[in-house]
């Protein structure tokens, strides 16, 4: 079997789940001897020329919007591949138009739903945005199946974008938990120490659909309970983390930001964590389960979070998670309640293995992959 791995972004890219999960998914791939190519169709500037460079061994190509379809017929000429695995909105409508000329199964992973990001009215509605929505209609459509990081991302699919049942298939971001088992030096982070209790948050501080704000205004409640907790943000920008820091007023010497992490710095850092919180807003962006529960998970520490979506089985039903409601004084009590209770804490930690192996393990991961692709190449294309 050999897989095109369309991206609207550079590989590698940013260290966040969505420039991620197809390196994870890459990685995992080769270690079941199935040759990749990777494919960015970037959006500018719109000439160029297509050039070609490698990722760990991968041949990888860049392509400007020019080249979209010209460019993968000449992909599929030195590296012939049996389908398309499109990342996101950005990749899938990108590739749609050369996989439609050519018959070439495509599959479909949606990230997040277009059109119900958080920042959508802020972002715009205007032409692109418009050209992106009927296209992935079409995708929609056309698309041999449909990968969705949730069960009401898939609700959605079937019930508005009309793909059917069988041909949609769900499966949680997933991670290496090699990384998680594998021994390290402690972390050590700047006005920590061994008699203070960690709450940690692990990703973007700005994005409005993690709900960092949330936390935040959470915080005073805490500090004031509990003087020894010390909030740590391991994420950027270092700009967003000053502003809450004045928001806390006195208690801003207790908030710490570290940002530029790599992902060995992030395992050690979770395993400093006391608690790790993940205060998401209930929107519909957040139908799909992000990468960041799944090394919550594989951290092996207590995990409060709010409870929306996927999270009510993931975390509420397995006991891996204590929910809260998406409010600061809810979320606080949560917090506190697992600090401050030993018993809670062990059996919240002793709960995350099972559940990161069972959900989010590459390892039985990619097998589900491979079904999606030996189901695609056996439907085709609809």
């Amino acid at each position: 079997m050999r897989i095109l791995m369309a991206t609207s972004f550079p590989v590698p890219g940013e260290y966040d789940g969505t420039a991620m999960l197809p390196i994870k998914i890459l990685r995992a791939l080769k270690t079941r001897g199935v040759d990749v190519v990777l494919a960015h169709l970037k959006a500018r500037p719109p000439f160029g020329k297509m050039t070609r460079g490698e990722f760990e061994g991968t041949p990888s190509y860049t392509l400007p919007p020019r080249t979209w379809v010209s460019g993968l017929r000449r992909i599929a000429r030195e590296h012939p591949f049996d389908l398309v695995h499109a990342q996101h909105y950005g990749g899938a409508t990108r590739a749609y138009f050369a996989c439609r000329r050519y018959g070439w199964p495509l599959v479909y992973e949606i990230h997040s739903l277009l059109g119900d990001e958080f920042e959508r009215q802020r972002l715009g509605r205007g032409l692109a945005f418009r050209f992106y929505v009927a296209i992935e209609r079409r995708v929609c459509e056309h698309a041999a199946a449909v990968i969705a990081l949730g069960e009401p991302v898939k609700k959605v699919v079937i019930e508005e974008k009309g793909v059917p049942a069988d041909r949609v298939s769900v499966i949680y971001p997933g991670i290496d938990l090699g990384e998680y088992e594998r021994p390290s030096a402690p972390a050590v982070i700047p006005g920590v120490g061994p008699e203070h209790k960690v709450v940690m948050y692990v990703g973007s501080i700005v994005h409005p659909n993690q709900g960092v704000p949330v936390l935040i205004d959470s915080l005073p409640h805490v500090f004031d309970a509990l003087p020894e907790a010390r909030c740590v943000l391991v994420g950027g920008p270092a700009s967003a983390g000053d502003e809450y820091k004045a928001q806390l007023g006195h208690h801003g010497d207790k908030l710490i930001v570290l940002t530029g992490q790599t992902p060995e710095q992030v395992v050690a850092l979770t395993r400093r964590a006391d608690v790790l919180v993940h205060p998401r807003l209930a929107c519909r962006e957040n139908f799909s389960v992000q990468s960041k529960i799944a090394v919550y998970l594989a951290s092996g520490r207590p995990i409060v979070a709010t409870d929306f979506g996927d999270y009510t089985t993931i975390l509420g039903a397995t006991g891996a998670g204590h929910l809260t409601a998406v409010a600061p004084e809810p979320l606080a009590d949560g917090i506190l309640k697992v600090l401050t209770d030993p018993a809670l804490a062990s059996r919240l930690s002793a709960a995350t293995r099972p559940v990161a192996e069972e959900y989010f393990g590459m390892d039985r991961n990619i097998d589900r992959y491979i079904d999606v692709y030996k189901d695609a190449l056996a439907k085709g294309p609809r």
